[in-house]
C-alpha cells in the first residue's frame, strides 16, 4: 500500500487545501467539545472532585482512539510516521508546566482550547479566562530570560513511553489501553462512592452496550498490536526528521539562539 497520510506531506492534497480543511475540522472538533461537556467550566472542575468524570473519560477515549488509529495506519503502511510531527519532550519543565496547567484548570475551569469553544457558546467566564491567558503569555514572554534555561532543559527528543520503560511499542500500546479502561472504571466507581446522591441522568442500556463493545474492540486491537515488534510501526534506527531540535543535541545544553537557528533550519528543510 502506498503511503497517503499525512495528506499534505505526501502530496495527496495541496498545502492550501490542507489549511482550508482546518476550518470544517475545527467546527467538528468544537461541536464534539460541546457535546462532551468541555465547554462547561463546572463539568471540567467537577472532574477534579470526582463529581462528574465524563470529561476525563472522554479524554481517555480520545487518547485510545487516536493511538490505535495512528499506529494502525502506520502498521498497514498507509501512514508515513516519519512525516508526523511529534511534540519533543522536555521532561522536567513539562512536569512543572503540567502541574501549573492543572492548577489553572481547577481555578479557571478551562484550558485555552475549551475556553475558545466556550466563547462560541456565549460564556462570559471563558472570555475572562482567555484574557488572563493572554496576559500570562505576555508575562511569560517578557520574563523568558529568567526561566529560559530551565524551559529548554532536560531535552529528550520525541520520547515515547516504551523507550522510557525499555519495552516494545506494541506491548506499550496494550498497556495504555488497559490503563485507560481501568482508569475509566475506577473514576466512575469513585464518583458513585463520593457522590452517591448525584444524578446526571441514567445512561440508556443501548449506549452501555455500545460502550462495552468499543472497550472490547480496543482491548482486542491492543492485544493484536502487542505481538508486533517496534520496527513494524516505526523505524528507530535512524533519527526521524520531525525533531525540532536534533535528538543528539539532548546531551548538550543549547542556548536560546542555537535553538532558534536549529528550528529555523528545520523549517526550511
Amino acid at each position: 500500500m502506498d503511503m497517503i497520510v499525512p495528506l499534505a506531506k505526501t502530496g495527496a492534497i495541496s498545502a492550501a487545501t490542507n489549511l482550508w480543511l482546518a476550518v470544517p475540522i475545527g467546527f467538528i472538533f468544537g461541536f464534539a467539545l460541546f457535546q462532551a461537556g468541555f465547554t462547561d467550566s463546572r463539568r471540567i472542575v467537577w472532574a477534579f472532585y470526582f463529581k462528574d468524570v465524563r470529561v476525563p473519560v472522554v479524554m481517555f477515549s480520545a487518547i485510545v482512539t487516536g493511538m490505535l488509529g495512528l499506529w494502525g495506519l502506520s502498521l498497514v503502511g498507509a501512514l508515513d510516521i516519519s512525516q508526523v510531527y511529534m511534540l519533543p519532550t522536555y521532561l522536567l519543565p513539562m512536569a512543572v508546566g503540567g502541574l501549573l496547567f492543572g492548577v489553572g484548570m481547577v481555578i479557571g475551569g478551562y484550558c485555552p482550547g475549551t475556553a475558545i469553544a466556550s466563547i462560541a457558546t456565549g460564556k462570559i467566564d471563558a472570555l475572562v479566562f482567555i484574557g488572563g491567558f493572554l496576559v500570562g503569555s505576555l508575562v511569560f514572554g517578557d520574563f523568558f530570560p529568567v526561566w529560559g534555561d530551565f524551559y529548554n532543559s532536560d531535552y529528550r527528543g520525541a520520547f515515547r513511553l516504551n523507550q522510557w520503560l525499555g519495552i516494545g511499542l506494541g506491548p506499550m500500546i496494550l498497556i495504555v489501553v488497559i490503563v485507560a479502561v481501568v482508569g475509566t472504571l475506577s473514576m466512575i466507581l469513585v464518583q458513585h462512592l463520593a457522590w452517591p446522591t448525584a444524578d446526571y441522568g441514567a445512561t440508556p442500556n443501548r449506549f452501555l452496550k455500545l460502550q462495552g463493545s468499543l472497550v472490547a474492540i480496543a482491548i482486542l486491537v491492543g492485544t493484536i498490536y502487542a505481538f508486533f515488534p517496534t520496527e513494524a510501526f516505526i523505524d528507530d534506527s535512524v533519527e526521524p526528521s520531525y525533531y525540532i531540535v536534533p535528538k543528539a543535541s539532548a546531551q548538550h545544553e543549547l542556548s536560546e539562539p542555537a535553538v532558534a537557528l536549529v528550528t529555523l533550519a528545520g523549517a526550511r528543510s
